[in-house]
C-alpha cells in the first residue's frame, strides 16, 4: 500500500541541496543550507495558537485543496547513535579496539523534504499529478523560493515539469499513519482464496499420483506439492496484505473541517445555553442548526490552516 491508504495519498519528496554552494543575500555570502533553513523558519505556518493566529498569516499549503497535513524540513546530517552493537566476547577474541572510532555515515547532500497527506481517489500518478498541479497553481511563488537551489529545479517551468521534479525525488511512503477510522473496517479476506488454491493443488496432486505421471514417485510429489502450497498461500496473503484500507466515512478534508466546526460551535452553544430548558432551549437549538447547518458539508465550516473555527470556543 505504498503511498496510498484509506482515501489519502502520503507524499514524501527529498530534493538534494549542494553542501558547498553559496548565495549572496543582501550583500552577505551565505551557504545554501543556511539560506534555505532561514526561509523555512520564516515561512508562515498554520495558525496553531493565539500568537500565530494574531499574526494573520496562513501556511501556503492551506490554499491547496485537499491538504490535511504538510511539513517542509531539512535533513543535512545524520544523528550519531553510538557504536554499532557487537558481541563483547567476539570483540575480545578479535582484539577489537573499542577506543578507535568507527566510520560514521554521512549524507552526500542536504535534502529539502516535503511530507504531505492529501485527499486522493487512489495511489495513481494521475491522483498525484492533480495534487501537484494544485501546489503549482496556489503556491508557485513559495515553491520557486524554496526549491530554486535544489538539483533539478532549474528545469521546472510549469505544472508539468514540477510534477516531473516531484516524481524524480519521491520516496515511497510504506508506513503511512491514518487515524480517521473509529472502528475496524471490513477488509477482503484471503481465506477462501487460499482454501480454493490449496484444494485445487491437492486435487491435481492426487490425479497425478493416480495416473502415475509424476516423475520420482509419491514422496517427490508430496514434497513438491507441499512447497507449492506454501508458496501460493504466501503469495495470496501478501497480495491481500498490500490492499489499502478503504476510505473512512467522512474523512475527506471538507468533512473533517465541518466536523471541527460543529464540535467547537456546539461546545459554545452548550456554554451559552446552560440553565435553559423546555421551549427556550429548543428555540436556541433550532437557531443553532439554522446558522451552522450541521449536516451540510458545504455550509459553515472551519477554514483550512487554522486551529479555531469562526464562532467556536476560543
Amino acid at each position: 500500500m505504498a503511498n496510498y491508504d484509506a482515501g489519502h495519498y502520503f507524499l514524501t519528496v527529498m530534493a538534494p541541496l549542494q553542501r558547498d554552494a553559496f548565495v549572496m543575500v543582501d550583500g552577505v555570502r551565505r551557504s545554501v543550507i543556511d539560506h534555505v533553513r532561514h526561509m523555512l523558519a520564516t515561512l508562515p505556518t498554520a495558525q496553531q495558537d493565539h500568537f500565530s493566529a494574531e499574526s494573520g498569516l496562513l501556511s501556503p499549503f492551506a490554499r491547496v485543496p485537499g491538504t490535511h497535513f504538510a511539513h517542509l524540513f531539512m535533513i543535512d546530517t545524520l544523528h550519531y547513535n553510538g557504536r554499532r552493537p557487537s558481541n563483547p566476547i567476539i570483540d575480545l577474541l578479535e582484539n577489537v579496539q573499542l577506543t578507535i572510532p568507527e566510520e560514521v555515515d554521512a549524507l552526500p547532500h542536504a535534502y529539502l523534504v516535503l511530507a504531505a497527506d492529501f485527499d486522493a481517489p487512489d495511489g495513481s500518478d494521475d491522483a498525484l499529478r492533480a495534487y501537484t498541479d494544485g501546489l503549482w497553481v496556489h503556491m508557485a511563488a513559495e515553491l520557486r523560493m524554496l526549491y530554486r537551489h535544489c538539483d533539478g529545479f532549474g528545469d521546472v517551468r510549469d505544472a508539468a515539469t514540477f510534477f516531473a521534479f516531484v516524481k524524480q525525488g519521491q520516496v515511497h511512503t510504506n508506513l503511512p499513519f491514518n487515524d480517521y477510522w473509529t472502528y475496524e473496517p471490513r477488509m477482503p479476506s484471503p481465506t477462501r482464496w487460499t482454501a480454493a488454491a490449496s484444494a485445487l493443488m491437492v486435487a491435481l496432486a492426487v490425479m497425478a499420483l493416480h495416473w502415475g505421471i509424476w516423475p520420482g514417485g509419491g514422496w517427490s510429489l508430496f514434497f513438491t506439492t507441499s512447497f507449492a502450497l506454501v508458496a501460493v498461500n504466501i503469495a495470496i496473503v501478501a497480495r491481500f496484505g498490500l490492499t489499502p484500507f478503504p476510505a473512512a466515512p467522512d474523512s475527506d478534508l471538507p468533512s473533517i473541517l465541518k466536523a471541527l466546526h460543529v464540535q467547537q460551535s456546539f461546545l459554545q452553544f452548550g456554554i451559552d445555553n446552560l440553565g435553559k430548558g423546555g421551549a427556550e432551549l429548543r428555540r436556541a437549538f433550532d437557531a443553532y442548526c439554522e446558522t451552522n447547518r450541521p449536516l451540510d458539508v458545504d455550509g459553515p465550516r472551519q477554514k483550512p490552516g487554522v486551529l479555531w473555527s469562526d464562532g467556536g470556543n476560543k
